[in-house]
């Protein structure tokens, strides 16, 4: 339930020090011809001008209201580790050629003897 219709808006709630509203002129060089207009600081994007007997208002924004704390997502969890590095997934050298002529001998003379 909000204030009534046409109430003055010196009379909306201020934002901890903040004034409700921030008014201002749109040309200080010529102000009889100059646009007045007010600014809320509750509803960023909101703003109401007239000149004269002419009046408007507009809302341009993302539809939240001002927070005196800036809004901060929790963050992701880290990714996991795929794998863990231990001495059965490191890498093994390769054999030189001469290591594997060596190799295919033993296994040669071991099926020989096997027979």
């Amino acid at each position: 339930q909000g204030p009534p219709l046409l109430t003055p808006i010196g009379a909306d709630a201020e934002i901890q020090t903040t004034k409700a509203w921030t008014a201002k002129i749109s040309s200080h060089l010529i102000p009889q011809y100059a646009c007045a207009f007010v600014r809320s600081n509750l509803w960023p994007g909101s703003y109401a001008f007239a000149r004269g007997a002419v009046w408007e208002n507009i809302y341009v924004g993302f539809g939240h209201k001002y927070a005196t704390s800036d809004y901060g997502p929790e963050l992701p969890p880290l990714p996991a580790n795929e794998y863990s590095d231990g001495p059965e997934i490191g890498e093994a050298e390769d054999p030189s050629p001469e290591e594997e002529a060596k190799a295919r001998a033993a296994e040669e003379q071991a099926a020989d003897e096997g027979e």
